[in-house]
């Protein structure tokens, strides 16, 4: 503003003065017969410019050049002036929205993720600023208060077999006089206990890379092949609950993912049926296209899960029967395993249920690019 003031004023200035006349030649001259003073003077003739109404104009012009210049000087450091004080206060009330996102940012730690900006002012750009910042702290104290609950449940959870295996271990301390019966019975909750604890570790360790490193490789996977891997191994089981495993569904579906990621995600849902819906039910892997999607589901004819269990059954460490779930063997990562997995696929994993009718889940994922025909 004052760069731009300074230079109309001096453009101003300059152009008001290349038309200013020459004041140095007079316009005219006029010559007089004037006698000397005293006895016996003498005349002469003396000569002297002709003044005229140019030259009245000429003074008034130069005149006023002269107010102009005097003028410009006083608007130039008036605004110099008004620029400076104008310019800090105008940017103090509109960087007043930085300066409390900055003091906002400097109390924020891990600990203290409770503070807020609440800009309250026009919705412009600030405001914008501000409430982007917000949002970006919720998100944060989200995902450290996930954090600490997940650590909160690993140490749960871990403790639990340490603490059953540190009993054993105390109980065949004391007593030397155990049969050979009892050492085996011992040694084998150990070892079951230390099963369950390499289970965990292994699910753990499986979840920390899920979401860490999502740059797996994709390739297209038979979906209803996939689905018969999957029911040879977990027939056994299926056999020992009287259960039946059925595969169904288009043999030529296939999806754009990570091979053994699907095989784990699938291998979850139906080793979950098999086990909580009850024993003698009917446990189905039926494969599907849609016109977006390649899709497969595990559907059982179980107890179902209520609406209120479902909105967290993909949880860490949820169980929808805690203490069936530990007998079972289940670490309660299962879900959330099979959630993490098919989001670092782009796919979706959802669950439909009635209690008392039984649950169906539902991987959807990205279909494989169909291959271009060979032409002849």
């Amino acid at each position: 503003m004052l760069v731009f003031g300074i230079a109309f004023v001096v453009a101003l200035n300059v152009a008001a003065r290349l038309d200013r006349p020459n004041l140095v030649q007079p316009v005219g001259v006029e010559f007089q017969m004037v006698q000397t003073s005293g006895p016996g003077g003498t005349w002469r003739t003396i000569s002297q410019p002709r003044v005229t109404w140019r030259d009245v104009e000429d003074s008034l012009y130069s005149q006023n050049l002269d107010q102009l210049r005097n003028w410009s000087i006083f608007a130039v450091v008036g605004l110099a002036l008004a620029s400076g004080i104008g310019g800090y206060v105008l940017s103090g009330m509109m960087l007043q929205p930085v300066r409390d996102i900055t003091d906002a940012a400097s109390t924020i730690s891990a600990t203290n993720l409770s503070r807020r900006i609440n800009h309250q002012g026009a919705d412009d750009e600030m405001k914008a600023l501000a409430d982007t910042f917000d949002r970006m702290i919720e998100r944060l104290e989200h995902s450290f208060e996930q954090q600490r609950q997940f650590v909160q449940d690993a140490s749960h959870e871990l403790r639990t077999p340490l603490a059953a295996i540190r009993t054993n271990i105390e109980v065949a301390e004391m007593d030397p006089q155990l049969s050979d019966d009892e050492y085996r019975d011992l040694l084998a909750l150990i070892k079951s206990q230390t099963e369950r604890l390499t289970r965990l570790s292994e699910d753990l360790l499986l979840l920390s890379a899920s979401e860490r490193d999502g740059r797996a490789e994709f390739e297209p996977v038979n979906l209803v092949s996939l689905a018969h891997d999957v029911s040879r191994q977990l027939t056994p089981l299926a056999h020992g609950r009287q259960m039946v495993l059925r595969v169904e569904g288009d043999p030529d579906v296939e999806a754009q993912a990570d091979p053994d990621a699907l095989f784990r995600c699938l291998f979850n849902l139906v080793d979950n049926a098999i086990k909580y819906s009850g024993d003698g039910r009917l446990v189905t892997i039926s494969v599907q296209r849609e016109p977006a999607w390649a899709t497969v589901s595990v559907t059982d004819n179980g107890p179902g899960i209520s609406a209120e269990q479902q909105a967290s059954i993909f949880e860490r460490f949820y169980r929808v029967d805690a203490g069936r779930s530990r007998r079972e063997g289940g670490t309660g990562l299962g879900l959330a395993i099979v959630r993490e997995l098919v989001q670092t696929m782009n796919g979706t994993v959802s669950v439909e249920s009635t209690p008392g009718a039984g649950a169906t889940f539902r991987l959807r994922l990205a279909p494989a690019p169909v291959a271009a025909p060979l032409l002849v």
